[in-house]
């Protein structure tokens, strides 16, 4: 999850007496938050029988309530939002004199990679509504993660400015620990930020919730009542 260069390649070094105390920075620490979302990559060459199963084993599945309210159920769909290579990167600027490090935050980039995969049962090819309707339930999918990851964008950047707002120099420290030091500081970054991301999972689980309804299972299957796909 996360990422930083080794300090030396990252750090601005200045000669100073030596160091007692680390003075307060002049610059304020610079946050940008990405969001660096995929098009969906649509898999139909999965029986509805291995989705129904494979969606079973998933705890964390949205359609959960559903499948325990009408008992038989297959799935038709699968929407996987993965966020690989998510993480942070953080930079640093460094005081130095012969013996001792101060360390100080110059810079946090926090990139979130959205990956979408969809999957529809293969049986659907053959039935040109029902494939729409199951393809159109899993974009609103997909269209719901964007939503909310978006929306908690600027929540993410307020949450490691007013960490860093009261952060300050870190030191000083003798040289061979200055790499240690800045793993320690990105590890404390993180934790900080940690419960916003939480918030965003939970909301964006509510919000899949919501598509995931006996009901709505009940109005699109009946925009499709000519059409039963012969599953084994």
């Amino acid at each position: 999850m996360s990422f930083f260069a080794s300090l030396p390649l990252l750090s601005k070094f200045y000669l100073l007496a030596q160091m007692t105390v680390c003075e307060p920075s002049a610059n304020a620490p610079h946050v940008d938050v990405f969001f660096l979302p995929e098009k969906p990559n649509y898999i139909t060459n999965a029986p509805v029988k291995a989705l129904t199963q494979a969606l079973a084993q998933n705890k964390d599945a949205t359609h959960v309530n559903v499948a325990e309210a009408v008992g038989t159920w297959r799935v038709f769909g699968i929407t996987d939002g993965h966020m690989e290579g998510t993480g942070y990167h953080v930079s640093f600027e460094v005081q130095s004199d012969s013996s001792s490090k101060c360390i100080y935050v110059n810079k946090v980039n926090f990139v979130i990679r959205y990956i979408p995969t969809i999957f529809i049962g293969s049986e659907l090819k053959k039935h040109e509504c029902i494939f729409k309707m199951t393809k159109l339930h899993e974009e609103r999918h997909v269209a719901t993660d964007l939503r909310v990851i978006r929306r908690y964008l600027p929540k993410i950047k307020m949450e490691i400015l007013k960490f860093l707002w009261h952060y300050g120099p870190q030191g000083p420290y003798p040289h061979h620990e200055a790499d240690k030091q800045a793993s320690r500081i990105v590890k404390e970054i993180k934790d900080a930020v940690q419960p916003i991301i939480d918030k965003l999972f939970e909301e964006r689980r509510r919000h899949q919730g919501d598509i995931d309804t006996i009901e709505n299972y009940k109005y699109e299957s009946g925009l499709c009542p000519n059409e039963v796909p012969k599953v084994e």
